[in-house]
């Protein structure tokens, strides 16, 4: 998962505002209004949405308690579960459905005017699903985030881009139609959509080979331009403040974001790459200056405007291949789960030093399920399943410490964190 960059704010006001109208507002202007108004705030360490395989259905815990909270049933396959940029709403992508619906945590807060006030509900499932051909590809921005439906013989491609406020009023902030099918992505900056493009001369493979980008008003997409660089086999992106990266089979494609015009350059893919290996995996976090790029079993750090060396591979140790990786929500921390069950912390900040080894689950085997990871976004907090033992482990990404195991009792194979978010004014930088 992308971690949001900055963007919408501007072009989402109208459909802020409009969500207002949904909420519930504190009535009157009685001095009772203002002993409600000194308990508005809500102390929590927020919900876990998770898949129980078994049950073939998304529950809901609590973290300040344990406890389970709902259990909503799901019919079909195994979903991929994702978080509304909000982080209020789990949204959950069944792509052999054409299918995507989303879970409602519970957790929110309104603007009263002259204070803010927290919510603590029961989870539920949103009315509004979106059912358009292979859903995908679920990329967020700050404001705003996009499920790229892949489309297929019959249908082309298309992406949705949505809003905590779209879904509190049961609709989507804007959605295009693409003029062929592919297995392709997009990413919103600021007022910008960055999208694939398959140009239909290419019949051996639904991968896409270009970038195009759009205009976006905040309620539609206005095309600007086709990139001229070609990038064959595109697979993979991520973005920062900085640079937008899309993984090539002969390299990378990187989009400046501060020069005008927004041009690309191509990254021969790293000396040493071994034959047939490429980057298919991009990760991106807006506070950190760095991509990291996953090629097989090699990570690298992709410095895209160094003058002396554009690639610097993480080592993970002899014989561990990565799992999962990604950054902490506001980019402290760059973790890789190795299939040896261990958790690898290293610092960004302090030219990618490597930091601590976590144990959190027994090594892989190839019967093993595979675990999954999610970040608070209110504490420095990591989530990791261990699903051959019903249990989540949390961890504190400060010092590599393991805070606790949250017995769960059941087999979870996904989970996204839900709750308050910490913005970043309040957010201390300095660990």
């Amino acid at each position: 998962m992308i971690t949001p960059s900055r963007s919408l704010r501007p072009l989402l006001a109208s459909t802020l505002l409009a969500s207002a109208g949904l909420m519930t507002a504190c009535g009157g202007s009685s001095s009772s209004d203002d002993e409600a108004h000194e308990h508005t705030e809500i102390d929590t360490a927020g919900r876990l949405a998770l898949f129980d395989s078994d049950a073939s259905a998304i529950k809901v815990v609590d973290l300040d308690s344990g406890d389970l909270l709902t259990t909503l049933s799901l019919t079909g396959s195994e979903p991929a579960l994702g978080v509304s940029p909000g982080y209020r709403y789990a949204v959950v992508i069944q792509r052999s459905e054409d299918l995507v619906s989303f879970v409602d945590s519970g957790l929110y807060t309104e603007d009263h005017g002259d204070h803010m006030h927290d919510y603590a509900e029961t989870p539920s499932m949103l009315a509004l699903t979106l059912n358009d051909h292979l859903p995908t590809h679920y990329v967020l921005s700050e404001d705003a985030a996009v499920v790229f439906f892949d489309g297929g013989d019959a249908a082309s491609s298309k992406i949705t881009a949505l809003s905590d406020a779209s879904l509190g009023n049961g609709e989507v902030v804007a959605s295009l139609d693409l003029e062929n099918n592919m297995h392709g992505v997009a990413k919103l900056i600021d007022d910008h959509l960055f999208v694939t493009y398959r140009d239909a001369s290419i019949t051996d493979t639904t991968l896409p080979a270009a970038i195009e980008r759009y205009h976006f008003d905040g309620a539609g997409f206005e095309f600007e331009e086709r990139y001229s660089e070609a990038c064959p086999l595109l697979h993979g992106a991520a973005g920062n403040d900085h640079v937008l990266g899309f993984g090539c089979s002969d390299g990378v494609l990187i989009v400046d974001l501060h020069d005008a015009g927004y041009p690309a350059i191509k990254l021969d893919n790293p000396a040493g790459l071994p034959e047939g290996s490429r980057i298919a995996t991009l990760v991106g976090n807006h506070d950190v200056e760095e991509l990291v790029g996953v090629a097989g079993d090699q990570l690298f750090v992709i410095d895209a405007e160094s003058q002396t060396g554009i690639y610097t591979e993480l080592d993970l140790g002899e014989s561990v291949d990565p799992v999962v990786q990604g950054f902490t929500t506001h980019g402290e921390v760059f973790y890789v789960l190795g299939d040896d069950g261990d958790l690898r912390l290293f610092d960004p900040s302090a030219d990618w030093a490597f930091l601590a080894t976590v144990s959190v689950v027994e090594p892989l085997t190839e019967g093993s399920p595979t675990p999954a990871v999610t970040l608070s976004a209110s504490q420095d907090r990591l989530f990791v399943t261990d699903a051959e033992n019903n249990a989540v482990i949390e961890v504190d990404t400060t010092d590599g410490a393991v805070v606790r195991t949250l017995e769960i009792g059941f087999p979870a194979s996904s989970l996204v964190w839900l709750g308050l978010a910490e913005s970043d004014d309040d957010h201390d930088h300095d660990h």
